[in-house]
This record gives C-alpha cells, sequence and structure tokens, in this order.
C-alpha cells in the first residue's frame, strides 16, 4: 500500500476538495438527486466545513478528503473520496479501519452514508458495516463488527 498521511484542511485545500468530490462523486450523485454545479458546490461549501475536513495526501500529493462529523454518541463519516488513481490500493479501508478504532476508543457507534449504485458499499459491506436505514437513493449505514488488532 502506497504511503500516506491525513491533515487537517486548509482554505487553499477549499478548491481541491470540491473538485476531488465532483471527480469521483458526481456520477452517483447524478443518479440519485440530479446535479446543479452551483448548488452542489454552495452546498458541499455549507455543509462540509474545513474545521472538520481531513485532506488525504499520498507520498505528499493529495489523493482526496474525509469529513467525519463527531457527535455525542456517535462519528459519522460524512464524505470520504479518493481520486481514481489512488483508488483500489487499500488506502480507503485503512482510513475507514481508522476511523471505527477512534470511534470504539471513544465509545461511540460509527456511521456513514453511500448513494445505493456507489461501488463503495461492498468495501463498507466487507469491513463490518450494516444497512440500518435506506431511501430511495442512499443506505444508511452502521459499523458492527468487532475491531481485529
Amino acid at each position: 500500500m502506497p504511503k500516506f498521511e491525513s491533515r487537517f484542511a486548509t482554505e487553499e485545500d477549499q478548491e481541491f476538495l470540491f473538485g476531488s468530490y465532483k471527480a469521483t462523486l458526481k456520477p452517483y450523485v447524478e443518479w440519485a438527486w440530479g446535479w446543479n454545479e452551483d448548488f452542489q458546490r454552495g452546498g458541499f461549501h455549507k455543509h462540509h466545513p474545513l474545521t472538520q475536513f481531513h485532506v488525504i495526501t499520498v507520498d505528499g500529493e493529495r489523493a482526496g478528503g474525509m469529513h467525519v462529523e463527531e457527535q455525542e454518541t456517535l462519528n459519522f463519516i460524512r464524505l470520504i473520496f479518493l481520486l481514481p488513481r489512488f483508488q483500489g490500493g487499500g488506502i480507503g479501508a485503512d482510513l475507514i479501519r481508522r476511523e471505527a478504532d477512534r470511534a470504539k476508543r471513544a465509545n461511540k457507534q460509527l456511521h456513514l452514508k453511500v448513494i445505493k449504485i456507489n461501488r463503495a458499499k461492498s468495501l463498507y459491506d466487507r469491513l463490518g458495516f450494516a444497512v440500518i436505514e435506506e431511501d430511495a437513493a442512499t443506505y444508511h449505514m452502521q459499523f458492527v463488527a468487532q475491531l481485529q488488532h
């Protein structure tokens, strides 16, 4: 697996984060709700504050982002995405395992939502998430597996 790190996002990362979100998730968002560029850009910056966003870097290069919203009893992975050339190498799985471990240490649940046609759903299934709710477009999932150390 390539060497990767996670760091807090800065103002300089805003355009990279939105551009990466668009490059990785636009087809799924388009399928679920349609894609309106202005709406998506405004909503992205409104609902995903930089203070809660991490930039994922691989060998020093920005590769994607992750927004985890921390609540009193649970952590919610609001977004996780890697640019296509960084996908499939285990980085996303490792990031999610780390979040599951962090939530467990804080005695919190870990949740996420995934658009139904997103192939990442099979990764979440393998990592130990289970569907707890669904609507027409998304699955709401909760981490239910025991962590292997």
